[in-house]
């Protein structure tokens, strides 16, 4: 019995000691809270798409935003609709979405080279070639090289950030209104 309370208790206080620190790896990556200029992204039931734009502020219970590109928008979200405010944690690469597109289009290419390839082989030397490996060997070198160009193509990353919580004082005619803006 002794063995096994130890064993517990070195399991405990590595446990206790490794979980901060993990947490605090997960804490630095990610802004806690948005100052003004800060690249945002936007979820609200109010829209189709995803806003993506410079955070200005919050007045009361609204989120203002005003959106990148040309025909540049200020956009005011009440902070009920609202679904996900996320922050740009910068252009990284690896990403799926490249990977399997550029390498289908590497593995077509390559099997459909491989394919004419050994065809024109075959009729011009009078030598036996196996179509159907050519084209697979042709299609896994192709997938391969495609799929390598694709990881190498950048995209915006995002991570989630809980929206800023509000306490407001106003003063109307009759006195002053506390306002309490909170989600849970």
């Amino acid at each position: 019995m002794p063995r096994t309370r130890r064993f517990y208790l070195a399991l405990l206080a590595a446990v206790v000691t490794l979980v901060p620190i993990r947490i605090t790896v997960a804490q630095s990556t990610v802004p806690q809270t948005l100052s003004p200029g800060t690249r945002i992204r936007v979820t609200s039931n109010q829209m189709v798409a995803p806003i993506v734009g410079s955070y200005q502020g919050m007045r009361r219970d609204t989120l203002l935003l005003i959106e990148d590109g040309t025909g540049a928008k200020v956009w005011a979200f009440n902070t009920s609709a609202v679904s996900q405010v996320e922050t740009s944690i910068g252009m990284k690469g690896g990403n799926r979405d490249p990977m399997i597109r550029w390498g289908l289009i590497g593995a077509g290419l390559g099997g459909g080279i491989a394919f004419i390839t050994s065809v024109s082989l075959e009729n011009n030397t009078g030598q036996q070639y196996n179509q159907l490996l050519s084209t697979l060997v042709g299609a896994a070198m192709g997938g391969g090289l495609g799929a390598f160009y694709g990881s190498r193509k950048l995209a915006e990353h995002w991570a989630p950030i809980p929206l800023p919580h509000r306490v407001g004082v106003v003063p109307t005619a009759h006195g002053v209104r506390f306002a309490l803006s909170a989600s849970f």
